[in-house]
């Protein structure tokens, strides 16, 4: 059986005695292509079982190849698209956070001249109370006498 008829219906078995997973490589020499692997890793006791159930690069044509790089299929433009669609965001939540600061000062300004106020009408009304004090102190003190 060719690899270009593989039957990927019939799922293998490796030498673990596991039903192997349909992956896909993600590696630059073979990005894209399918396989059974073991469902264990290497580094966690597996086997490292695996067949290409895809065509190699080498057996794939140029035109055929470049056609499945054009229009965004190749994920290095795909992953630019998406470098580019994050730094227009950052730069976006950056001016976002500058406006925000900006307001936050003015806000904390006039907070400040509130406090400020505040506090001056405290004085104000303390001064009227201790003349209004003073007045019944001096009004008691001349009906007593």
């Amino acid at each position: 059986m060719s690899q270009s008829s593989v039957n990927i219906e019939e799922v293998d078995v490796c030498k673990c005695g596991y039903y192997c997973r349909l992956k896909t490589s993600r590696t630059p020499l073979n990005p894209g292509r399918r396989f059974f692997g073991c469902k264990a890793s290497k580094e966690n006791g597996g086997c490292g079982y695996f067949r290409w159930i895809d065509l190699s690069l080498e057996n794939v044509d140029e035109s055929s190849l470049m056609n499945r790089f054009i229009d965004g299929h190749n994920p290095i433009d795909r992953l630019k698209r998406k470098v580019k669609e994050l730094e227009e965001e950052r730069d976006s939540l950056k001016f976002q956070l500058n406006e925000n600061e900006e307001k936050m000062m003015v806000l904390n300004k006039k907070l400040k001249e509130v406090k400020l106020q505040r506090d001056w009408e405290n004085v104000k009304f303390n001064r009227v109370v201790i003349v209004f004090l003073c007045l019944l102190t001096i009004k008691w003190f001349f009906n007593i006498v």
